[in-house]
């Protein structure tokens, strides 16, 4: 059974929000570097396939974004997303895209 439930609203402090989703992107972060990359570039160096130099190509643009965003935790720019009431301003829930 996973952890995850979707209807659950725990009271989380924004602070301790954010250290967590911090957390969770540097272990991303790590598996990439440690484990996808590694892998994906010696398929490509050993049997030179448009799939694989493509896996290669998706696993560095993850990796980008997730560096980006622990960037942006780090700097206080997606600290609205982590409201603690759990809503903007306009009453939309935080990071919910329209």
């Amino acid at each position: 059974m996973t952890l995850y439930d979707p209807h659950r609203r725990p009271a989380v402090e924004a602070a301790d929000a954010i250290c967590v989703a911090h957390d969770f992107l540097r272990r991303c972060r790590r598996w990439a570097l440690e484990r996808e990359l590694p892998s994906r570039l010696e398929k490509v160096k050993s049997d030179l396939r448009p799939e694989d130099a493509a896996k290669l190509h998706e696993w560095v643009a993850y990796l980008r974004f997730v560096e980006h965003t622990l960037r942006e935790l780090e700097a206080g720019t997606l600290d609205d997303w982590f409201a603690e009431a759990g809503e903007d301003a306009s009453g939309q829930a935080a990071g919910e895209l329209t």
